[in-house]
């Protein structure tokens, strides 16, 4: 982790600012929210979930996973109410087709052994209790995650949340000392030592990102948090990838920093540590102790409340391609019902942004389909325009501007198409894309011909257009 630097975003989340490239992974502004609100509730889950028996998702650039962390947390607080434990077992078993007498009394076990899996199969349809003639679905959520940084990807389901001071202090003063002048006296002296008890940001970091400590953090949505399943699911699904080489030696060192130590939950390290020794040494050995596995499993290590995390996990299948994405997308063959594309900025990574690896996610992204990507820029906009997407923008409600980018194959789906401004833009130099043909260009060859192309385009500038537009609107003023 030499090539990166953990901090605290202003919603209480841990960004990450990479050297190499010499920019943030996230906002510093708030890692979480960002992913909430450009790209969670953009992509219009809520009409899709359980109304389709699959959901298939592409994270293009994954990172430490925001985006599908946000993703599991969102679809886990709308199923909830159907993955109560007696519900769930209830209907599926309703539901379920038992081909044979073995099945059924498998289904009345109560102890499974390391491998099985009693809640869900490929082969079943879990049907909800409808009073309408249309089919309802729990839908099962499939989450394809492209990442070229193997360490990143390991690391994403240690990195936890911290309380704001704002949050400290909402926790601790009662709403009701509102209406008196004590209130006021409180919250003043509360404020100042919550500052000095909250955690704080690398000196380094701070003057890089041009960030103040901790007293410009803001109270994050309640709604935007990250369920307490979500990082379980994660850890999971690399232990499945990665078997007994997840916690390396070297992860474990890195791990142990005392600079990044703050950063990790301790308690899902502890959680994959045992997992992975567990199951991939003792198991081998002593396949005698499968069913210890299950109790710990089941009732320990998860300890189960209002929602079976065993039906969760079932429902949602993770997989990592941990390799070049250009690589990685020639090797995919599948429609995608969103796309989130999350690399760096086009100066940065401009291999993401060329018009050949946007024409790859193209065929991808199936007809109802929906690409969402937080750029706003002229050449991102016209490269998904020259691969004949549908283009609207993503809308901040409190500033009502512009923060992101939605690509569709249908015309119908945009809510908020592109201004006439947004559009002309695409057509000046701003808006002369990146050519990668064989997917394998060096990101130095992909900037040089895009500012040779630049260099001797006839079009004109983005100045110049914003300046023939403000002449155009004077004229018309005169008369």
């Amino acid at each position: 982790m030499k090539d990166y630097e953990f901090y605290y975003t202003q919603d209480g989340s841990i960004g990450l600012y990479s050297y190499t490239n010499e920019d943030v992974y996230h906002s510093k502004f708030g890692a979480l929210t960002e992913a909430w609100e450009k790209f969670i509730l953009p992509a219009g889950i809520s009409k899709r979930l359980n109304k389709q028996e699959d959901i298939n998702v592409l994270d293009v650039c994954y990172g430490v996973g925001y985006n599908t962390k946000a993703l599991i947390s969102y679809i886990i607080k709308n199923d909830e109410k159907y993955l109560n434990k007696k519900f769930f077992d209830k209907h599926f078993f309703k539901n379920k087709k038992i081909k044979n007498d073995n099945q059924k009394n498998n289904l009345n076990k109560t102890i499974d052994t390391i491998d099985s899996n009693n809640i869900c199969d490929n082969e079943t349809k879990l049907l909800l209790p409808t009073d309408t003639k249309q089919e309802e679905y729990i839908s099962k959520i499939y989450i394809d995650c492209l990442e070229i940084d193997d360490e990143l990807v390991k690391i994403s389901p240690f990195l936890k949340t911290v309380l704001t001071p704002q949050e400290i202090f909402t926790k601790i003063v009662p709403k009701i000392f509102d209406c008196f002048d004590l209130y006021w006296t409180v919250r003043k002296k509360l404020s100042k030592f919550t500052l000095k008890i909250a955690l704080r940001n690398p000196k380094k970091i701070t003057e890089i990102l041009d960030l103040k400590y901790n007293n410009d953090y803001d109270l994050l949505n309640s709604n935007y948090k990250i369920h307490k399943y979500t990082n379980y699911i994660i850890i999971n699904a690399l232990l499945e990838k990665y078997k007994d080489e997840y916690i390396t030696k070297e992860l474990k060192s890195k791990l142990r920093k005392r600079e990044h130590r703050k950063f990790f939950d301790k308690s899902m390290i502890k959680y994959a540590k045992f997992m992975q020794s567990f199951k991939y040494n003792l198991l081998q050995k002593f396949n005698i102790f499968a069913f210890l596995h299950n109790i710990y499993y089941r009732y320990f290590a998860i300890r189960y409340k209002k929602v079976n995390f065993k039906a969760i996990e079932s429902l949602i299948k993770l997989r990592f391609y941990v390799n070049d994405a250009r690589k990685s997308i020639l090797t995919i063959n599948k429609q995608y019902d969103v796309i989130f594309l999350d690399a760096f900025t086009c100066s940065k990574a401009p291999e993401l942004w060329s018009v050949e690896f946007i024409a790859e996610l193209y065929k991808r992204l199936s007809p109802r389909g929906v690409l969402i990507t937080y750029s706003t820029s002229a050449l991102v906009r016209n490269t998904l325009l020259e691969n004949n997407f549908y283009l609207g923008k993503i809308v901040d409600n409190k500033t009502n501007k512009s923060i992101g980018t939605i690509a569709v194959k249908a015309k119908n789906l945009i809510e908020e198409p592109l201004s006439n401004y947004e559009i002309g833009l695409c057509n000046t130099k701003a808006g002369i894309p990146y050519h990668d043909p064989g997917l394998c260009a060096s990101r130095d060859y992909i900037l040089s011909h895009r500012e040779y192309d630049f260099k001797t385009s006839d079009l004109p500038t983005s100045t110049q257009y914003m300046r023939s537009r403000l002449s155009k609107k004077e004229d018309n003023d005169d008369e």
